[in-house]
């Protein structure tokens, strides 16, 4: 067997993959609204509301940047600038609310800011408090703070890679040729970084522009209401596909731009050289600059870790009354095992097999790239074409996704466990390429030929040499695309699931029911499962850095 021919029967599988189960459906989702448009049968181009809701969705994606931005320049400019043992600290703990499921996020800000939140409580008991709490739930306030909470790590790690790479190449050069520290920064560092900054601002804007479940449990009424929670309405409960498929193609048109103009900054973001040389960062930081990151470690420590640390903290109060204080019980736990460990075991099960779909399909992607690029110092367009079958899932929207599932493969098979498996499998298939092609391509540049030498063919090659050698990166893949699947929600509800009820799913009608000690022990089980997966994850990624 040639070397190309090996490539393509490996590049066959995740490109069939990509095509059935993201692109073909995700063009289906479009077909009721260009019918529907034909026929002028689309109803919402005569709601006056439909404006609205596209502003608003601009609108809460707009300010949600912006908040994602007060809380992680500070951060990156920190991370960016300091090699101090604070900064492996900052950069774990901005780590935490990206890693977060957004159920999660949602449940950890109704616990941490409600009427009768940590918060509210914390300042209740100040001695100039009120008697009105403070309400942020339920508006566009909350939509917004959730989402800059949920995204400011992006800005953190972009942003400060991109102060890093300047300050460490640039800045030096500048200082030998007598420029002061501030024209450094003002000439040199900004100027260099505002790429970084653009493309984090877009990515964010891109996140919070799609978002579903944040939307839909803290948005609060129709006045707060975006384009994905329109979608998810007009499609499961009026069932009108021509409506749904009509706000489908909007959101995604506006969400592509917005893609492209991310991809597009972020090639300027990396023009700035890459190839840093580390070098000990000798130079004493002055106590006032030490004060203000410690200052901006406990605000981050306590908005970050607040809502994450009160869904357990939660589950182990009780009140047996309105007028008596909560005391420690464990009767949320006592009342999981007849619905909620049933929908655990479902969630493991879906997250086993998705990661497990997804590994073994960017395998095969990234080892087709690697048989055709073994050759060639470019390129090639088959390798392209695959990267592109690949990565086109990262651009998904699980409410269109599933809305497509539902309109190409009819309301049967949708509605399977074996769809949901290949639908979360194909959405993270995109994460774990870019795990395992990087681990192909750190390999010796002659390994594959080294096999051909004592006789192997290509995939015997592969097999023998490349698949060993990366089992650390497959690993931390796995554990990703897990805890990924462990926590996705839109998908589900989109299907229509209700007799395969996952975790997530169950824990967000806990929420929505009011039953929040419930949905407290049940969010616990899932940060449980979500951290063993990101454990997983980064032993693996600790054993190739």
């Amino acid at each position: 067997m040639t070397r190309k021919t090996a490539a393509y029967f490996l590049a066959l599988p995740p490109v069939l993959a990509a095509a059935f189960s993201f692109i073909l459906p995700y063009t289906a989702s479009f077909i009721p609204a260009i019918r529907g448009l034909a026929d002028g049968e689309i109803s919402v181009l005569q709601n006056s509301a439909l404006l609205k809701i596209i502003l608003f969705t601009f609108k809460q994606a707009f300010f949600s940047v912006l908040v994602s931005l007060a809380l992680g320049l500070p951060g990156a400019w920190f991370m960016g600038n300091s090699r101090s043992r604070f900064t492996p600290f900052l950069r774990t703990l901005t780590a935490i609310p990206f890693a977060m499921p957004s159920i999660l996020v949602v449940l950890g800000f109704v616990l941490f800011f409600g009427n009768s939140g940590w918060i509210n409580r914390i300042y209740s008991a100040l001695p100039f408090s009120g008697a009105e709490p403070i309400r942020i739930l339920y508006k566009p306030l909350a939509v917004i703070l959730a989402h800059g909470f949920f995204n400011f790590p992006l800005v953190v790690r972009l942003a400060g890679d991109g102060i890093a790479r300047a300050r460490r190449v640039y800045a030096p050069i500048a200082a030998s040729l007598g420029a002061s520290p501030l024209k450094i920064i003002l000439t040199v560092i900004l100027p260099l970084t505002v790429p970084s900054i653009m493309a984090a601002s877009f990515l964010v804007f891109m996140y919070c522009f799609t978002s579903f479940a944040v939307v839909l449990v803290l948005g609060g009424g129709p006045n707060t209401t975006t384009l994905a929670v329109e979608i998810y309405r007009h499609a499961r409960i009026f069932l009108n596909y021509g409506n749904a498929g009509f706000l489908a193609l909007i959101e995604t048109l506006i969400a592509v731009c917005i893609f492209l103009t991310y991809v597009f900054i972020g090639k300027k973001s990396m023009s700035v050289q890459t190839n840093i040389i580390e070098r000990a960062d000798t130079e004493k930081k002055s106590p006032v600059s030490r004060i203000i990151m410690i200052i901006y470690l406990i605000i981050i420590a306590f908005f970050v870790i607040g809502p994450l640390i009160s869904i357990p903290l939660e589950s182990f109060l009780y009140r047996p009354s309105r007028t008596v204080a909560q005391v420690l019980s464990v009767r949320w736990w006592s009342n999981l095992g007849d619905t909620c460990l049933p929908a655990l075991g479902r969630s493991l099960i879906l997250a086993f097999f998705s990661a497990t779909t997804a590994c073994v399909l960017a395998l095969f992607a990234a080892s087709a790239v690697k048989l055709y690029e073994t050759n060639n110092s470019t390129a090639s367009f088959p390798a392209n074409l695959i990267r592109f079958f690949a990565a086109s899932p990262v651009i998904s929207s699980g409410i269109i996704l599933g809305l497509g599932w539902l309109i190409l493969y009819g309301r049967n098979f949708p509605r399977s466990p074996t769809a949901l498996v290949l639908l979360h499998g194909v959405s993270a298939m995109p994460f774990t390429f870019n795990f395992i092609s990087e681990g192909f391509r750190s390999l010796p540049a002659n390994t594959l030929n080294a096999a051909t030498v004592f006789g192997a063919n290509p995939l015997c090659g592969l097999l023998t040499t490349a698949l060993p050698l990366s089992l650390p990166r497959i690993r931390s893949a796995w554990g990703f695309s897990a805890a990924l699947s462990l926590g996705e929600l839109n998908a589900v509800m989109m299907l229509g699931m209700e007799d395969w009820e996952t975790l997530p799913l169950y824990i967000y009608r806990a929420v929505s029911a009011y039953r929040y000690g419930t949905a407290c022990a049940a969010g616990t089980l899932l940060i449980l499962c979500c951290a063993a997966c990101f454990l997983i994850s980064e032993t693996g990624r600790k054993k190739y850095a």
